[in-house]
């Protein structure tokens, strides 16, 4: 299939405006939930054609979703990593693709914050729907050549997660005799998509290979990859009133991916819940079928997978409002906070392949099907645990290593153990 046409969002020709800017976090949530219906009607056609529909995504933009994690300045809602994980948890109930997109743009927000104002201006001061995707990860085979006032970039970079609709573009590059990794912001009109993404699971991401061929990017658009947690943090001054620019960078509280996962294996149990009474299964090899509601294993099981989902989704809402409690007090969290953090991002993500999986063996071969929704909702969450922040033995070993002496408390001096 193609890649999709994208849609109008908040150019010159066409000022659209958020729907409130005093909208609060139970009514993003809300207004979530309210979507899954269309996510859910839509997830089988994303997967099938590798793409989010159009109408689609334009729902999350009049929702306001994307403002959530915005200063008020661009329209934003100056929410936090708490309302950001309940809707990407929410959305991937219905469509888990459509989930991380969201989760991605949603979260590149603050990315674009800790560059300087004339930088910011350019992306939202026309255009508070405009979005980042790109890739963040050391291209070691780009070109990067200096010239007067900036860079002429090069390269190719894959897993470009919402592409598909974005209007900017960042990319990692090395730069200098050193090699170290810079940032670099470029228009996506200025880059060329490359239809790579293939994968087995989130296939409506849209996640494409981007490549530029010697596109001038001026200085204020170009920041030292190391810098980006500092230069975070010396923006603040612009946008006073927004906590969520107090978390750490990148921040595990904000739960950008493994909410999606969990999200997905609570649509496969909603939709396993509404099923079972007229699911059937073969009895055995010489035919004749049974009710799946009449088994007692499978009661035992779909009620373990589903209250463990359950646990799951109340993680990440005790510790994203945990986070979000931390930025609110403007309190940086030490590595022991970091690293439980990180923890429960990789836990839930684990628990979430764990579950979906028995479901998905209590629906039986025809969970092999790709348009089945507990076949979707597997590959999905497989994927979603494949992401290098979910390593689980990482996340184990930095957890185990913040539980030595020291290190126990935050800046303002409260234990956290």
């Amino acid at each position: 299939m193609g890649i999709p046409a994208r849609p109008r969002t908040g150019s010159k020709d066409e000022r659209r405006r958020v729907p409130a800017d005093t909208l609060t976090g139970p009514e993003v949530i809300k207004a979530a939930e309210a979507l899954v219906p269309l996510l859910r009607e839509h997830a089988a056609e994303a997967d099938e054609t590798r793409a989010i529909a159009v109408h689609v995504y334009r729902a999350l933009e009049d929702a306001g979703l994307f403002h959530i994690l915005k200063p008020k300045r661009y329209g934003g809602f100056e929410l936090s990593e708490h309302e950001h994980a309940m809707v990407a948890l929410t959305l991937a109930r219905g469509c888990a693709s459509t989930a991380w997109v969201f989760a991605i743009l949603s979260s590149d927000n603050i990315a674009v914050l800790s560059y300087p104002e004339e930088t910011q201006e350019e992306i939202w001061g026309e255009n508070t729907y405009a979005t980042l995707a790109g890739n963040t990860n050391l291209n070691p085979k780009s070109d990067v050549v200096k010239v007067a006032d900036g860079y002429r970039l090069s390269g190719r970079w894959g897993f470009c997660s919402g592409s598909d609709f974005s209007e900017w573009l960042i990319f990692n590059a090395p730069v200098g005799e050193s090699q170290e990794g810079h940032m670099f912001l470029v228009p996506k009109a200025d880059a060329e998509t490359i239809d790579d993404w293939r994968p087995t699971g989130l296939r409506g991401t849209g996640s494409r290979s981007m490549q530029v061929a010697d596109v001038f990017v001026p200085q204020h658009r170009v920041m030292p990859t190391a810098d980006t947690a500092f230069r975070l943090q010396e923006r603040r001054a612009l946008h006073p009133t927004f906590d969520a620019m107090y978390s750490p960078w990148p921040s595990h509280g904000r739960f950008t991916f493994s909410g999606v996962g969990v999200g997905a294996a609570l649509g496969a149990a909603e939709y396993f819940a509404q099923s079972s009474s007229t699911m059937t299964r073969v009895a055995n090899a010489l035919g004749g079928t049974v009710k799946l509601a009449d088994q007692d294993y499978v009661a035992t099981e779909f009620a373990d997978a589903a209250g463990e989902l359950e646990m799951a989704a109340l993680l990440i809402e005790r510790r994203s409002l945990d986070a979000a409690e931390l930025a609110r007090r403007h309190v940086l969290p030490d590595e022991r906070v970091l690293a439980l953090q990180h923890r429960d991002n990789a836990l839930v993500a684990r628990v979430a392949l764990r579950e979906v999986a028995r479901i998905h063996a209590l629906v039986g071969a025809k969970a092999g099907f790709p348009e089945h929704p507990v076949s979707r909702a597997k590959r999905d969450a497989e994927m979603v645990a494949a992401h290098v922040t979910l390593n689980w033995r990482q996340a184990a070993v930095r957890y185990m290593a913040s539980l030595g002496p020291g290190g126990a408390r935050t800046t303002d001096g409260q234990d956290r153990r």
